[in-house]
C-alpha cells in the first residue's frame, strides 16, 4: 500500500511538473500556428456562466441527471469563489489545455486514481504535493528524482520477495 501510495504521489507530481511546464512549450513557435497570440481558451465553466439560466437549465436536461447536478454542483462552488480562487482555476484550466491529449489524459488518470484514495490518504498526499508546488523547479526534480528512484528501488524488492 505504501508503494502504491508513492508511484501515486510520483505521478501526481509528474503531472504537475508537465503541466507547469506546459506554458514554456506553449511559448515556443509552432510551424502550424499563426503568428498572432492566442487568446486564452475559454473554460467550460465560462460557457456555462455565459448562458442565460433557461438556456443552461435546457442544455442540462439533455445530460444524465448525475452529470447535471454534478455540473450544477461544480458551477455554484465556482461561483462562490473569491476572484483570485476564479482565476487560479482559469489559470490550471489554461495551463491543463495547453498539455498534448496525452499528457492531458495522464493527468486524467492521475486525478482519477487520487479520487478513488481514501480521504486520509488524499489528505496526506495532497500535502505532498502542495510541498513539491512551493519547491523551486530544481529542487522539486531533484526530490522526484529520489522519490522515483526510492519507489523502484521498494517495488523491485517487493517483486523479488513475492517470487
Amino acid at each position: 500500500m505504501r508503494c502504491k501510495l508513492a508511484f501515486l504521489v510520483f505521478g501526481l507530481a509528474v503531472a504537475m511538473a508537465v503541466a507547469q511546464d506546459a506554458p514554456a512549450r506553449a511559448q515556443q513557435p509552432q510551424e502550424n500556428e499563426p503568428k498572432q497570440a492566442q487568446q486564452a481558451p475559454e473554460t467550460p465553466i465560462e460557457r456555462w456562466n455565459r448562458m442565460s439560466p433557461e438556456e443552461r437549465e435546457r442544455e442540462l436536461a439533455k445530460l444524465p441527471p448525475e452529470r447535471a447536478r454534478l455540473i450544477r454542483q461544480r458551477l455554484r462552488r465556482y461561483n462562490q469563489m473569491q476572484p483570485d480562487e476564479q482565476e487560479k482555476l482559469r489559470e490550471r484550466y489554461e495551463t491543463f489545455a495547453q498539455l498534448p491529449p496525452a499528457e492531458q489524459e495522464i493527468v486524467r488518470a492521475r486525478l482519477r486514481e487520487f479520487r478513488q484514495l481514501p480521504v486520509e490518504r488524499r489528505i496526506a498526499v495532497n500535502r505532498a504535493v502542495q510541498a513539491l508546488r512551493a519547491l523551486p523547479p530544481n529542487q522539486r526534480e531533484a526530490r522526484m528524482n529520489r522519490a522515483s528512484s526510492a519507489a523502484g528501488s521498494r517495488h523491485k524488492s517487493n517483486k523479488s520477495s513475492t517470487t
